[in-house]
């Protein structure tokens, strides 16, 4: 027998055929031996695969893992500041919601239109309703009726202008045409309410009483009740409820006028927008609240408002000519116009807010209202058409400050609602459920003063403006005696 031959010995140690080496089936496979053993010829897809290739495997998958560990390491510590601004905005000052403060946040963070498309898809499936008739239960004056309480009348009837169809033509103003394309000429005076003297009653005081765009009214749609405590028989503030169109006949939304001779306005910074600096603090000073009457939101975030901001002294946003102004002077007196033509210097003045382009201008609504494709006045459906919470604020012809605000609002029910409150000039002021916001403020006996939200349904608490704010607003003070 040859010594470099492998033979196989038997049970009785007879020499036999050279052979293959076998392994007992119950033998582990450790790869130690065989890792550079072929497999047999001829063995079938159910022969076990080499150790070899099994021990390749087994090295990737700890390397594998370690790499997926580093890249989830590197996306947490990326993640780091994202976590910690978005944190910061959601337990921020102010009363804001979370869906609010989200939305806010993604604004300022370059997702703004993000927020657009889905505000966009929001509004097209969340419409005011049609038709119907309205919950007497829901959407009221948050008011007590102050002028029935006195024994005063708050209110006096008159008969409709045809040519503004459901309108009533205030007694100072001019007859108003919404016919889309009829442009007309500014109204007089050049500047709103610059001949508005404080202690001086208005004549249009009490104001007319509204009529309502739907066929059938509903009990005391359209007349006013006085706000806060008369004065000679007259009220400084007055509101009502009336339907912004003869479509949306469930919803009432509320109208305010404001007297600026009994009256004075004041601008405030919100602790966000427009952001610091400023001469005054982001909510109502304690020692100016015994005289709180009202307040109301500002306008959109200055970065979307296509407009400026002036607050006492300072520019903290350039003005843009040819821009919507909301102007406060020195003495509390508001007006509303296009900055460059109705006002060209801050001279005298306390504020101006800009916000977006005049939807009412001498008298007549813009004519681009109903064809704008969504470059003017926001982003709600086509041309602004979809019914939804919105607010604006004019000026009469004899100075007083008008506010509209509530559901169910398109850019042109707004435009119109104002013009049969008497407007001759108004602007758009917020859109969103979460900005209109209207509070009425009194005293409580114990020296403590408290607000009521105008309509029930507004989303803030009524006492909102009293402590830190996130964005600007206009508060409405008793004038002293």
């Amino acid at each position: 027998m040859s010594a470099d031959t492998d033979t196989d010995i038997g049970i009785l140690g007879i020499p036999g055929e050279p052979v293959a080496p076998q392994r007992s089936e119950s033998s582990p496979v450790d790869g130690t031996e065989e890792d550079d053993v072929d497999p047999p010829d001829g063995v079938g897809p159910q022969a076990p695969r080499p150790a070899r290739h099994r021990n390749r495997r087994r090295r990737r998958h700890p390397r594998a893992r370690r790499y997926c560990k580093r890249a989830v390491l590197v996306i947490a510590v990326l993640m780091i500041p994202v976590a910690y601004s978005y944190g910061r905005a959601l337990t921020g000052p102010g009363s804001d919601s979370l869906q609010a403060r989200s939305v806010e946040w993604a604004r300022e963070n370059h997702l703004g239109w993000v927020v657009d498309r889905v505000e966009t898809y929001w509004y097209a499936h969340h419409q005011a309703q049609v038709g119907g008739a309205p919950d007497t239960r829901a959407g009221q004056l948050a008011i007590e009726p102050a002028a029935a309480s006195a024994g005063q009348t708050a209110s006096t009837a008159v008969a409709a202008d045809s040519s503004l169809p459901g309108s009533t033509a205030p007694v100072s103003a001019s007859p108003v045409d919404t016919r889309p394309g009829v442009v007309a000429s500014p109204a007089q005076p050049s500047s709103p309410g610059a001949a508005t003297t404080p202690g001086t009653q208005l004549p249009g005081n009490p104001p007319t009483t509204l009529v309502s765009p739907a066929a059938d009214k509903v009990a005391q749609e359209g007349v006013w009740t006085g706000i806060g405590t008369a004065s000679n028989g007259r009220y400084g503030a007055y509101a009502t409820l009336i339907r912004p169109d003869a479509v949306h006949t469930s919803v009432l939304d509320a109208v305010v006028w404001i007297d600026p001779t009994m009256l004075s306005l004041r601008q405030y910074p919100g602790q966000k927008i427009p952001g610091a600096p400023w001469d005054r603090p982001d909510s109502i000073e304690p020692q100016r609240q015994p005289r709180l009457l009202a307040a109301f939101e500002g306008g959109f975030r200055l970065a979307d408002s296509k407009g400026g901001m002036f607050l006492g002294g300072t520019t903290l946003s350039p003005l843009r000519a040819g821009g919507a102004a909301f102007v406060i002077d020195r003495n509390g007196v508001p007006a509303i116009g296009v900055w460059g033509r109705d006002f060209t210097s801050t001279d005298g003045l306390d504020s101006v807010r800009q916000n977006l382009d005049l939807i009412v201008d001498g008298g007549v609504v813009s004519s681009r209202l109903a064809t704008d494709p969504n470059r003017s006045w926001g982003f709600t459906g086509p041309a602004n058409k979809d019914a939804v919470w919105r607010s604006g604020a004019g000026i009469t012809a004899d100075g007083a400050l008008v506010w509209v605000g509530g559901n169910g609002l398109s850019i042109v029910a707004l435009a119109n609602t104002l013009l049969r409150a008497g407007a001759v000039r108004a602007m758009q002021l917020d859109i969103n459920h979460e900005w209109v916001q209207f509070n009425t403020y009194a005293g409580d006996g114990s020296g403590s003063v408290h607000g009521s939200r105008l309509l029930t349904d507004m989303q803030h608490s009524g006492d909102r403006y009293l402590s830190e704010d996130t964005r600007d607003f206009i508060a409405v003070f008793r004038r002293s005696n």
